[in-house]
Protein backbone atom coordinates (compact mmCIF):
# COMPACT_ATOMS: atom_id res chain seq x y z
CA UNK A 1 0.00 0.00 0.00
CA UNK A 2 2.99 2.61 0.81
CA UNK A 3 3.97 2.11 -2.89
CA UNK A 4 0.53 3.88 -3.56
CA UNK A 5 1.10 7.37 -1.67
CA UNK A 6 2.76 10.85 -3.03
CA UNK A 7 5.36 11.53 -1.71
CA UNK A 8 6.97 14.50 -3.63
CA UNK A 9 5.89 17.11 -6.37
CA UNK A 10 7.25 14.99 -9.22
CA UNK A 11 4.87 12.60 -8.35
CA UNK A 12 1.38 14.63 -8.49
CA UNK A 13 2.95 16.30 -11.94
CA UNK A 14 3.24 12.72 -12.80
CA UNK A 15 -0.55 11.88 -12.86
CA UNK A 16 -1.87 15.54 -13.93
CA UNK A 17 1.09 16.81 -15.57
CA UNK A 18 2.27 21.15 -15.66
CA UNK A 19 -0.16 23.65 -15.36
CA UNK A 20 -1.04 25.81 -18.84
CA UNK A 21 1.64 28.82 -18.94
CA UNK A 22 -1.59 30.91 -19.32
CA UNK A 23 -3.11 29.75 -16.06
CA UNK A 24 -0.30 31.36 -14.36
CA UNK A 25 -1.13 34.57 -15.25
CA UNK A 26 -4.72 34.76 -13.44
CA UNK A 27 -2.70 34.49 -10.20
CA UNK A 28 -2.62 38.26 -9.19
CA UNK A 29 -0.92 40.08 -6.25
CA UNK A 30 -3.70 42.46 -6.25
CA UNK A 31 -7.22 43.43 -6.43
CA UNK A 32 -8.25 43.94 -10.33
CA UNK A 33 -11.53 45.30 -11.66
CA UNK A 34 -13.29 41.67 -11.86
CA UNK A 35 -11.82 41.10 -8.15
CA UNK A 36 -13.05 43.81 -7.04
CA UNK A 37 -16.43 43.57 -8.41
CA UNK A 38 -16.55 39.81 -7.59
CA UNK A 39 -16.23 40.41 -3.47
CA UNK A 40 -18.51 43.93 -3.45
CA UNK A 41 -21.30 40.97 -5.71
CA UNK A 42 -20.29 38.03 -2.76
CA UNK A 43 -22.87 37.30 0.00
CA UNK A 44 -20.40 34.43 0.73
CA UNK A 45 -17.05 33.40 2.00
CA UNK A 46 -15.03 30.60 3.82
CA UNK A 47 -12.11 31.80 5.96
CA UNK A 48 -8.96 29.21 6.39
CA UNK A 49 -6.36 29.52 9.14
CA UNK A 50 -3.89 27.71 10.81
CA UNK A 51 -2.73 27.60 14.21
CA UNK A 52 1.22 27.81 15.35
CA UNK A 53 1.31 24.31 15.38
CA UNK A 54 -0.35 23.89 11.98
CA UNK A 55 -3.78 22.62 12.78
CA UNK A 56 -6.31 23.98 10.09
CA UNK A 57 -9.84 25.52 10.66
CA UNK A 58 -11.94 26.52 7.95
CA UNK A 59 -15.26 28.52 9.08
CA UNK A 60 -18.21 30.48 7.14
CA UNK A 61 -18.95 33.92 6.63
CA UNK A 62 -21.86 35.91 5.24
CA UNK A 63 -23.81 38.87 5.23
CA UNK A 64 -25.30 41.17 2.72
CA UNK A 65 -23.49 41.39 -0.96
CA UNK A 66 -20.01 43.13 0.08
CA UNK A 67 -20.40 42.09 3.31
CA UNK A 68 -16.14 42.36 3.30
CA UNK A 69 -14.89 45.79 2.95
CA UNK A 70 -12.46 46.26 0.01
CA UNK A 71 -10.07 49.48 1.65
CA UNK A 72 -7.93 49.46 -1.53
CA UNK A 73 -6.41 46.84 -4.21
CA UNK A 74 -4.32 44.81 -1.18
CA UNK A 75 -6.69 45.13 1.99
CA UNK A 76 -10.00 44.01 2.66
CA UNK A 77 -11.46 43.85 5.93
CA UNK A 78 -13.70 40.56 7.00
CA UNK A 79 -16.13 41.45 9.87
CA UNK A 80 -16.64 39.30 12.86
CA UNK A 81 -20.18 39.23 14.35
CA UNK A 82 -21.76 37.23 17.16
CA UNK A 83 -21.18 33.10 16.83
CA UNK A 84 -20.46 30.25 19.03
CA UNK A 85 -17.80 32.38 20.98
CA UNK A 86 -15.02 28.89 20.10
CA UNK A 87 -13.13 32.21 18.34
CA UNK A 88 -10.77 29.25 16.44
CA UNK A 89 -10.35 31.53 13.87
CA UNK A 90 -9.44 34.22 15.49
CA UNK A 91 -6.53 32.58 17.82
CA UNK A 92 -5.00 30.96 15.13
CA UNK A 93 -4.76 34.45 13.57
CA UNK A 94 -2.76 35.73 16.70
CA UNK A 95 -0.60 32.70 16.50
CA UNK A 96 -0.35 32.36 12.68
CA UNK A 97 -1.24 35.49 10.48
CA UNK A 98 -1.40 33.16 7.10
CA UNK A 99 -5.06 32.89 5.91
CA UNK A 100 -6.88 32.05 2.58
CA UNK A 101 -10.78 33.06 1.31
CA UNK A 102 -12.82 31.71 -1.42
CA UNK A 103 -15.88 33.94 -2.01
CA UNK A 104 -18.89 32.46 -3.34
CA UNK A 105 -21.86 34.12 -5.38
CA UNK A 106 -25.33 32.43 -5.76
CA UNK A 107 -25.56 31.07 -8.71
CA UNK A 108 -22.48 31.68 -10.10
CA UNK A 109 -20.45 28.41 -11.03
CA UNK A 110 -17.11 30.08 -10.40
CA UNK A 111 -15.25 31.31 -7.05
CA UNK A 112 -12.74 34.24 -5.89
CA UNK A 113 -10.02 33.33 -4.12
CA UNK A 114 -7.50 35.08 -1.36
CA UNK A 115 -4.53 34.75 0.10
CA UNK A 116 -2.80 36.68 2.58
CA UNK A 117 -1.98 37.55 6.06
CA UNK A 118 -4.55 38.86 8.98
CA UNK A 119 -4.30 41.13 12.08
CA UNK A 120 -7.28 41.69 14.25
CA UNK A 121 -8.61 45.30 15.03
CA UNK A 122 -10.69 47.04 17.31
CA UNK A 123 -10.85 50.57 16.18
CA UNK A 124 -14.72 52.02 16.46
CA UNK A 125 -14.62 53.39 12.87
CA UNK A 126 -14.04 50.57 11.12
CA UNK A 127 -16.04 48.39 13.24
CA UNK A 128 -18.67 51.35 12.76
CA UNK A 129 -17.99 50.55 8.83
CA UNK A 130 -18.81 47.44 8.89
CA UNK A 131 -22.04 47.18 10.89
CA UNK A 132 -24.95 45.46 9.82
CA UNK A 133 -28.21 45.50 11.51
CA UNK A 134 -27.74 48.47 13.49
CA UNK A 135 -24.72 46.71 15.22
CA UNK A 136 -21.24 47.60 14.84
CA UNK A 137 -18.92 44.39 13.87
CA UNK A 138 -17.13 43.10 17.13
CA UNK A 139 -13.93 43.26 15.39
CA UNK A 140 -12.66 43.88 11.86
CA UNK A 141 -10.17 41.36 10.27
CA UNK A 142 -7.73 43.21 8.32
CA UNK A 143 -6.19 41.00 5.16
CA UNK A 144 -3.01 42.09 3.49
CA UNK A 145 -3.69 40.22 -0.22
CA UNK A 146 -0.67 38.61 -1.48
CA UNK A 147 -2.22 36.75 -4.33
CA UNK A 148 -5.64 36.41 -5.78
CA UNK A 149 -7.29 34.61 -8.49
CA UNK A 150 -10.48 33.40 -10.15
CA UNK A 151 -11.16 29.59 -9.49
CA UNK A 152 -12.72 27.67 -12.27
CA UNK A 153 -16.65 26.49 -11.67
CA UNK A 154 -15.96 22.56 -12.72
CA UNK A 155 -16.60 22.03 -8.57
CA UNK A 156 -19.77 23.48 -9.23
CA UNK A 157 -20.65 22.28 -12.42
CA UNK A 158 -20.30 18.70 -10.96
CA UNK A 159 -21.73 19.27 -7.32
CA UNK A 160 -24.80 21.21 -9.24
CA UNK A 161 -24.89 23.13 -6.27
CA UNK A 162 -26.73 25.74 -7.57
CA UNK A 163 -29.33 23.47 -9.50
CA UNK A 164 -32.38 23.47 -8.28
CA UNK A 165 -33.16 19.69 -7.95
CA UNK A 166 -29.91 19.36 -6.72
CA UNK A 167 -31.70 20.81 -3.62
CA UNK A 168 -31.81 18.20 -0.43
CA UNK A 169 -34.35 17.41 2.50
CA UNK A 170 -31.54 17.36 5.15
CA UNK A 171 -32.51 18.79 8.46
CA UNK A 172 -31.87 17.97 12.16
CA UNK A 173 -31.40 19.74 15.22
CA UNK A 174 -28.63 20.91 17.69
CA UNK A 175 -30.68 20.23 20.78
CA UNK A 176 -31.33 16.03 19.70
CA UNK A 177 -26.85 16.11 18.79
CA UNK A 178 -25.94 17.29 22.03
CA UNK A 179 -28.30 16.12 24.39
CA UNK A 180 -26.95 12.59 22.75
CA UNK A 181 -23.70 13.60 23.01
CA UNK A 182 -23.72 15.12 26.59
CA UNK A 183 -25.70 12.45 27.80
CA UNK A 184 -28.85 14.54 28.90
CA UNK A 185 -32.33 14.15 28.34
CA UNK A 186 -35.23 15.69 26.77
CA UNK A 187 -34.88 18.54 28.95
CA UNK A 188 -31.23 19.27 27.66
CA UNK A 189 -32.63 18.86 24.14
CA UNK A 190 -35.33 20.97 24.62
CA UNK A 191 -33.21 23.94 26.14
CA UNK A 192 -30.29 23.74 23.30
CA UNK A 193 -33.04 24.43 20.80
CA UNK A 194 -34.19 27.13 22.59
CA UNK A 195 -30.85 28.85 22.93
CA UNK A 196 -30.48 28.43 19.37
CA UNK A 197 -33.68 29.52 18.25
CA UNK A 198 -32.81 32.93 20.00
CA UNK A 199 -29.49 33.43 19.25
CA UNK A 200 -30.81 33.14 15.52
CA UNK A 201 -32.90 35.89 16.52
CA UNK A 202 -31.32 37.76 18.03
CA UNK A 203 -27.86 37.45 17.58
CA UNK A 204 -27.05 38.04 13.83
Amino acid sequence: MSDHYITDVAGIRAVIGEAHPLVQKKLLPSLDELGRRFITAAPFAMLSTANRAGEPDVSPRGDGPGFVHIMDDTTLVLPDRPGNNLAYAMQSILENPAVALIFLIPGVDETFRVHGTARISTDPGLLQVLAARDRPALFAIEIHITKCFLHCGKAMKRSRLWKDDARQKFSFRFGATIARESGGGAEVEAMVDQIVESDYRENL
